[in-house]
């Protein structure tokens, strides 16, 4: 009778522990944060062909055109290169790669920099727009995909033209921008949606029921979707599970905006806006 009570025993200790929950924060692991120099920190985005990553920092209100914006630029282990690599943008945020130039949004335009020069050639006005947010490049096709989170608006900047995309109470809030494949992910008030580049259909992905605003998004090789709210917290969720909490340092005070991830080193970039810090985790799903 031993045999039979032992086994229902150690079943029983490992359902439990199968059934226990990752608190948050636990499988994100601290590996660095920045000094004290940057300034309302909202976008990280890694340049994998330099090795650098880039921070748009607002640096005042996020919809004042006060030209004290600036991006900096960090070394994967968090040192600050270059606080001021480029100035006399008023309130970046969202940024994108494309053809060794950097698109960064900015209230109501589109601002590019040429790399290798760190130098400012040009601005795209996107009549309409009141709150230019994410930003991301297709270099399959050379579209820029820009999210209005003022207008519910998706944009496209092509060819030195900018264009209308998608538009609508669907698309309220469109923040986080994330690109695979034939298809665009967008972070709304809605939740994430999933759009067709080819036809603009669209289809709500993942509910906004368990989930605040989107601001960073990722999608993992194996189709898992990482995201971040600004209030504080960063969320991992399947196509059809309920999002998983990962870190919640909202009550801290300390935001999670737009983070950036470099997947070869399964690290994730979160920009804590206020607190004017990056700061870097590991985490294993990240693929």
């Amino acid at each position: 009778m031993k045999t039979p009570v032992l086994l229902f025993v150690s079943l029983l200790i490992l359902t439990l522990a199968c059934g226990q929950q990752t608190k948050p924060g636990e499988r994100m692991v601290k590996k660095w944060e920045t000094g004290p120099e940057l300034k309302t920190p909202e976008s990280v985005l890694y340049d994998a062909g330099k090795g650098i990553i880039y921070v748009s920092n607002v640096d005042g209100k996020p919809s004042e055109k006060d030209k004290r914006g600036f991006i900096a630029t960090l070394s994967v282990d968090g040192k600050i290169l270059k606080a001021d690599w480029v100035t006399g943008i008023d309130a970046p945020k969202g940024m994108g790669i494309l053809n060794n130039h950097l698109f960064v949004s900015n209230i109501d335009e589109v601002v590019e920099i040429d790399i290798s020069t760190a130098t400012i050639i040009k601005r795209y006005p996107v009549t309409g727009s009141t709150f230019l947010n994410d930003i991301a490049t297709d270099p399959k096709t050379g579209k820029i995909y820009i999210t209005d989170s003022g207008t519910g608006t998706v944009y496209i900047l092509m060819n030195g033209e900018v264009s209308l995309w998608l538009q609508g109470p669907m698309f309220k809030g469109a923040n986080g921008l994330f690109i695979n494949d034939s298809v665009v992910y967008i972070g709304s008030d809605n939740g994430i949606l999933r759009a067709e580049k080819q036809s603009g259909e669209v289809k709500l992905w993942i509910t906004k029921d368990y989930i605040g605003e989107v601001d960073g998004l990722y999608v993992t090789s194996e189709d898992k979707f990482i995201f971040s709210d600004w209030k504080g917290s960063v969320f991992i969720a399947g196509k059809d599970s309920k999002p998983e909490m990962l870190l919640n340092t909202s009550a801290q005070n300390i935001n999670a905006a737009d983070f950036g991830i470099i997947a070869s080193r399964k690290m994730i970039l979160i920009p804590t806006f206020f607190d004017n810090k990056v700061v870097c985790y590991t985490l294993d799903d990240i693929k």
